[in-house]
C-alpha cells in the first residue's frame, strides 16, 4: 500500500500543507479526513502498512519519503531525539490554534466560508 497522508480538510493551514506535500512529495497519498471517513481528526496522520503516526512524528515521515534530499534531511532532524520533543510541542500549539491562525494569514478555517 501506498503511504496515505490524511489532513484535516476544514483548516487553511491544513489544506495549503496537502497542496504543498501532493506537488513535492508524490510518494505519497493525501486525502481529507472527509475522504478517509473520519467526521474530525486533531492532527495530520501518516498511515502505513507498518501502523499510523500522528503529529510532528507524522511530518518527520512524510518528509522522509520526499525524492528531494533537503525535505528528506529536514524530515531526518526533526525525528532526533531532543528536536522530536520540541517539534511535538510546536506542531500541538499550531494544531490547537489552527483555526486562528488559518483565519490570520486569509486562508480558510474550520466553520467558516470558503472564499
Amino acid at each position: 500500500m501506498k503511504p496515505v497522508v490524511v489532513y484535516d480538510g476544514d483548516c487553511g493551514i491544513c489544506e495549503a500543507s496537502a497542496r504543498w506535500i501532493i506537488a513535492h512529495i508524490p510518494a505519497v497519498d493525501v486525502v481529507s479526513h472527509h475522504q478517509y471517513g473520519l467526521a474530525h481528526i486533531g492532527s495530520v496522520w501518516f498511515v502505513t502498512d507498518d501502523g499510523r503516526l500522528e503529529g510532528a512524528a507524522a511530518v518527520s515521515a512524510i518528509l522522509k519519503s520526499a525524492d528531494a534530499r533537503a525535505y528528506r534531511a529536514i524530515g531526518v532532524v526533526i525525528g532526533l531525539p531532543g528536536v522530536r520533543s520540541i517539534a511535538q510541542v510546536v506542531y500541538s500549539l499550531v494544531a490547537r490554534n489552527r483555526r486562528h491562525i488559518s483565519r490570520l494569514l486569509g486562508m480558510n478555517a474550520c466553520g467558516l466560508p470558503q472564499k
